[in-house]
């Protein structure tokens, strides 16, 4: 496998049995997707996937196959790679910034509920002079609509559009990421219930890794997001307008403290503030919360136990302040930890989400209780 990265990150990279992993493996460092250099990185920073071709990667959780995707490598002289992923995970309908549905499915016998949607994400990655690129395109869509004179209608699609660049060193990234949906909503009589005003997501994010000495790297990184989400109501000719900013900037730290264990930690702030106006009988009603998480916290640590096992701990920590238009203020701090390990035998990597009960009660034979061994794993093949 070709991996044009700098001296830096594969002195991170080779302390661990398991460094070319999944998402659990960042998840359970702490949820470091943003600052580890990792194959999960594509779903950020598509610029990466020129660096990981010939991969079958699955997920698993919830009792369920979730995701499965393939990594084609095509062309010796020219090479880009072409990366194929299909989900079973639900379904996905319009919602304002709040989780509210802005549109109640009246199809006869659907359960108020749309069918599945979940297409396909492909992946487009090749070198470009000393760049890479990375390309995402998902695409949802399902519908529900009568062959007879009842013309109800309900459908939704969802364009995902991704762009990246990736350094041919490694040491820094670039993505942005475009969202526009859009949907029908139709009675018996075809007459529309509800029309799209607007369903539109914007984000574009940067990161840069700095060596610092040969044992620590520095990972600043930046987002911005932006969006609206919007409906028109026909049978009481109200509207919703549902409007979102988000700006997140941090600094990592990727740390080798010892052979064989890797540590990191990010350090950042985050501004959201989501605002809907509801309009009805020309009065306007606002309702509007702003999130400051100042700061948050997200460490991991990463070590080997055998030659064919990682063991990985992490938390994260969100201090955080919320105001409602209401009046209402609130200050907390959200925690979360993590316990996982990576599996390594040849080309196959496991990674796995731990369940702590499971070593706090034993195996079921010996507790007489009834727990999960993993909440969440990954498994990663290397085709060549």
């Amino acid at each position: 496998m070709k991996r044009l990265l700098t001296v830096t990150l594969v002195l991170l990279l080779v302390m661990s049995a398991s460094a070319f992993a999944t998402g659990t493996r960042v998840l359970t460092m702490g949820d470091n997707n943003t600052i580890l250099e990792d194959d999960a990185n594509i779903w950020l920073f598509p610029g990466r996937m020129f660096n990981y071709p010939n991969l079958a990667i699955g997920e698993f959780s919830g009792n369920d196959f979730n995701e499965f995707g393939i990594h084609w490598k095509f062309s010796e002289d020219n090479p880009w790679v072409l990366g194929t992923y299909f989900s079973t995970l639900p379904f996905v309908e319009p919602e304002d910034y709040f989780g509210n549905d802005l549109v109640i499915w009246d199809f006869p016998g659907s359960g108020g509920t749309l069918p599945s949607n979940r297409r396909v994400d492909l992946f487009y990655g090749r070198q470009l002079n000393s760049t890479n690129l990375g390309i995402h395109v998902g695409y949802i869509n399902s519908s529900r609509s009568y062959d007879t004179a009842d013309k109800t209608e309900e459908k939704f699609s969802r364009y995902l559009f991704g762009f990246g660049l990736t350094s041919g060193s490694g040491d820094w990234d670039l993505a942005g990421e475009l969202v526009l949906g859009s949907w029908t909503d139709k009675d018996s009589v075809g007459t529309d219930s509800t029309e799209a005003d607007g369903h539109l997501d914007f984000s574009i994010m940067a990161r840069y890794f700095y060596q610092y000495n040969p044992n620590i790297t520095f990972v600043p990184h930046v987002m911005l997001a932006t969006g609206k989400h919007g409906a028109k109501y026909a049978r009481d000719t109200s509207e919703v307008k549902s409007t979102r900013t988000l700006l997140d900037f941090g600094a990592g730290m990727n740390c080798t403290p010892a052979s064989h264990v890797l540590a990191v930690l990010d350090v950042g702030f985050q501004y959201e503030k989501k605002k809907n106006e509801f309009t009805d009988d020309n009065a306007t009603t606002e309702i509007s919360q702003t999130d400051v998480v100042l700061p948050y916290w997200k460490i991991g640590f990463e070590a080997d136990v055998f030659r064919w096992m990682d063991i990985r701990m992490g938390a994260t920590s969100d201090w955080l302040s919320r105001k409602v238009e209401n009046g209402t203020k609130l200050s907390m701090a959200a925690n979360q930890t993590y316990l996982g390990f990576g599996f390594n035998w040849g080309r196959l990597y496991v990674d796995t989400w731990a369940d702590p009960e499971l070593f706090l009660d034993g195996f079921n034979f010996i507790s007489g209780r009834s727990n999960d061994m993993n909440w969440q794993i990954s498994a990663l093949y290397e085709m060549f």
